[in-house]
């Protein structure tokens, strides 16, 4: 199915069934080496650097307001709903005077001012995630003993400037963790494929391999 339009592969994958939708949906996302540790909640290390390239240097040096999101989604192996979910904006403006990158840094656990001397220095704080927590207790409970695995979704100027403050008030409600039945967040079928088509500058997708949580 490489090279099909997203709409048609979709439109497949629903003819096919449910359990095939999940499976193909898996398969068509790239596997990235991530490293996971447990403290009733997981923290997460990877890095997404590879998402700068030349296109992208080229609009963070314009002085122009732009805008790179990062979204982490925990799954089941065999469920379609999100587990948990964390996001990070940083709004990044190129200052031409004084040569360096000014970043407002936004998530749910916090929002940050930061200044950096080079692309390097914002990819560092953009873009390389060495511990993100993810999730509360409660939202693994009942997956101890079983598998899950971890979608990353990065984009460039999304379409939905506001995604990541949606996710900070929706996740600062009590019981914000219990993620089940909220259309906001989607499946992974709805952000791992559709989102394809969406209309950010540029996007980058991929998922963990499966991680056993301690019972």
């Amino acid at each position: 199915m490489k090279g099909w339009p997203a709409c048609l592969v979709l439109a497949l994958l629903v003819w096919l069934g449910p359990t095939t939708v999940l499976a193909q949906a898996q398969a068509n996302v790239p596997v990235r080496a991530m490293s996971v540790s447990f403290a009733g909640v997981p923290t997460l290390g990877f890095s997404a650097r590879d998402f700068l390239d030349a296109s992208v240097a080229k609009k963070l040096q314009s002085g122009l307001p732009q805008t790179l999101t990062t979204r982490v989604y925990a799954y089941p192996e065999h469920g379609r709903e999100p587990l948990a979910v964390s996001a990070i904006s940083c709004r990044v403006i190129y200052d031409l005077w004084e040569g360096a990158y000014r970043i407002e840094r936004q998530s749910e656990r916090g929002d940050r001012t930061l200044t950096a001397k080079s692309l390097d220095g914002v990819v560092q704080l953009c873009l390389d995630m060495p511990k993100l927590v993810l999730g509360k207790d409660a939202s693994f409970d009942a997956q101890r003993g079983k598998h899950i695995y971890f979608g990353v979704l990065v984009e460039l100027n999304p379409m939905s400037q506001d995604t990541v403050q949606r996710i900070r008030r929706w996740l600062a409600r009590p019981g914000g963790n219990q993620l089940e039945g909220n259309a906001f967040f989607g499946s992974f079928v709805s952000i791992f494929v559709t989102r394809k088509m969406g209309g950010a500058d540029k996007t980058l997708s991929f998922r963990s391999a499966l991680f056993s949580v301690p019972p």
